[in-house]
């Protein structure tokens, strides 16, 4: 089978031109996960009351594990309504085992008694963890000053660092 000049020449343009992407792409993006949204979001209950709601992004930037939130106070009381944002990694822990260390970062928000949507950024730097994954942990909680604070599940997701 004979090939012509002019084939090849095409067959090497269009390698040429693959490669030439594959070089000058930018890096894929990050992995981001919304979790819950204003219509439908993660909540706080005391005694079958609510007490607040939350939502938001989870996701990594610039090596940074981040937890971008909204949340408010759906009752008018003396207590304010804050989210708190936890990291944990898959490493040796203290103990010597591999594992998920659990809590190894945490930033809590500022309370709030608003029934606004409030904004918080959370953020935590995980080239200083030596893990390979880490993971983002969400929840929506009451300040109460006499008791334990009632707080909401707490979802997580899971990132390949």
């Amino acid at each position: 089978m004979r090939t012509s000049s002019r084939s090849v020449a095409a067959l090497l343009l269009t390698a040429l031109t693959g490669l030439l992407f594959l070089v000058t792409a930018p890096a894929a993006m990050a992995a981001s996960y919304n979790w819950y949204s204003a219509s439908t979001p993660l909540k706080v209950y005391d005694n079958d009351q609510l007490r607040g709601d939350a939502y938001g992004t989870s996701y990594q930037k610039n090596a940074y594990l981040k937890n971008h939130t909204y949340y408010r106070d759906r009752r008018s009381n003396d207590h304010g309504v804050y989210t708190e944002t936890n990291y944990s990694y898959y490493k040796v822990c203290p103990n010597g085992f591999l594992e998920w260390c659990p809590q190894v970062g945490e930033d809590q928000s500022a309370r709030t008694q608003s029934g606004d949507w409030q904004n918080q950024y959370d953020a935590d730097d995980y080239t200083t963890r030596n893990a390979d994954r880490g993971r983002v942990h969400s929840k929506v909680c009451e300040d109460q000053k006499w008791s334990g604070d009632p707080c909401s599940r707490q979802p997580y997701f899971t990132f390949d660092l």
